[in-house]
């Protein structure tokens, strides 16, 4: 994706204790009447009513539209066919729950502006800060199943994001128009853009165009953990990507740069493109001191890893590769590795240095294949079995 323009109390007093005690005896009938938060049921609910638990909203947007910064709304089982917009801190719980976002072409306010339209579920701006959604199944949209950006401190847990991507290679969305030789994805399943500090886990993302998408257009994508999913099956593109997409990231890493990012423990298996991949496409972009450890990354169209630096001007340095589980994956054409490859390290121009340890790859033509100027530690503490016809080149 490529935008334009540019993510206590205090302790009580003995002395008021005893009151504290006696208010919450006497309350405590009332509050059981009720439980926390809203209540969204797409079978029993109503837009016209309070959200309580004995009187649940019929759709998720009027919930989030009503609830207060900071509430919990609890999604019952069921199909809501909406788009959904959180633009303050909310928590998001789903109980078999699905999003369907089938012929949803909305967006929201500054994104919409520049065209990013057609996704499912949005965690957008400083504002939605902390916010958490869990529980959900996303499916059916014309771009991203999810998409965060412009904040930090987000969770998305436990979700299911599937055939999503459905503009793909369409002029119905800016995401998904071609740019030249290269398709538009339309964001790919779940999508991370100029976000920090963020949680990615347990995650089940299969059946898009792409799946995890890390990017940094309007700012740096940084310190987020992206951890226990399982990426699968999406068509074309890789399971796991950090490419960076903002000129001035080597410049000034508080505008722009994919860094400090930790993929761990993931299966990324079956995708179109790499397991992982880390790239730099243009001058300007940078997507380093990332790690990428104790991963399984099998029967990718691409490389199991990718790291590719084309242009001057880039960074892809400090990236580490390590204790992952590597077999069966396609070539890389970016370094013309001509045969099934484990890692591929690819620099056109500049200088990378790379740590790539203690990897058991198996089932391929090339263990780690590289071209141009790396210089890359922990090469002989990998792991390579009798199926891996050249360990390196």
């Amino acid at each position: 994706m490529t935008l334009v323009t540019p993510r206590r109390l205090a302790r009580a007093a003995s002395v008021g204790l005893a009151t504290v005690v006696a208010v919450a005896v006497f309350a405590a009938p009332v509050a059981a009447s009720e439980r926390s938060g809203l209540f969204v049921s797409q079978e029993h609910g109503s837009d016209a009513n309070s959200c309580a638990a004995s009187a649940p909203c019929k759709t998720i947007g009027h919930a989030v539209a009503v609830a207060m910064p900071g509430a919990t709304i609890n999604v019952d089982e069921g199909t809501y066919a909406e788009q959904v917009n959180i633009t303050q801190k909310l928590t998001l719980k789903g109980e078999h729950a699905v999003i369907d976002a089938t012929g949803q072409t909305g967006g929201f306010g500054p994104l919409a502006g520049q065209g990013i339209v057609g996704y499912a579920l949005l965690v957008f701006g400083p504002r939605a800060s902390g916010s958490i959604v869990k529980g959900f199944t996303i499916k059916n949209a014309l771009g991203e199943g999810i998409l965060v950006a412009g904040t930090s401190k987000v969770t998305i847990e436990n979700n299911v994001v599937k055939y999503n991507d459905a503009g793909f290679n369409t002029t119905k969305t800016f995401e998904c128009q071609a740019n030249g030789n290269i398709p538009g994805d339309c964001g790919e399943g779940i999508h991370f853009v100029s976000t920090t500090w963020s949680r990615l886990l347990h995650n089940v993302i299969e059946n898009n165009v792409g799946g995890i998408l890390i990017t940094d257009e309007f700012g740096p994508s940084s310190h987020n953990l992206i951890a226990w999913n399982i990426s699968k099956n999406n068509k074309l593109d890789c399971g796991i990507t950090l490419p960076s997409h903002n000129a001035l990231a080597v410049s000034d890493p508080t505008k722009g740069g994919v860094y400090d990012n930790v993929v761990m423990g993931n299966v990324s298996e079956g995708n179109g493109g790499a397991g992982v991949g880390m790239f730099a496409p243009f001058p300007g972009t940078a997507s380093y001191d990332n790690r990428v450890v104790w991963n399984v990354l099998k029967n990718n169209g691409e490389a199991g890893v990718g790291i590719h630096a084309h242009a001057p001007g880039q960074n892809v340095s400090g990236n580490v590769v390590e204790h992952n589980w590597i077999s069966g994956n396609g070539i890389d054409p970016d370094s013309g590795s001509g045969h099934p490859t484990g890692i591929a390290l690819f620099s056109a121009v500049v200088p990378v240095t790379a740590t790539v340890a203690d990897n058991h790859i198996s089932n391929e033509y090339w263990g780690i294949f590289t071209v141009g100027s790396f210089t890359t530690s922990g090469l002989s503490s990998n792991h390579y079995s009798s199926s891996v016809t050249f360990p390196t080149n």
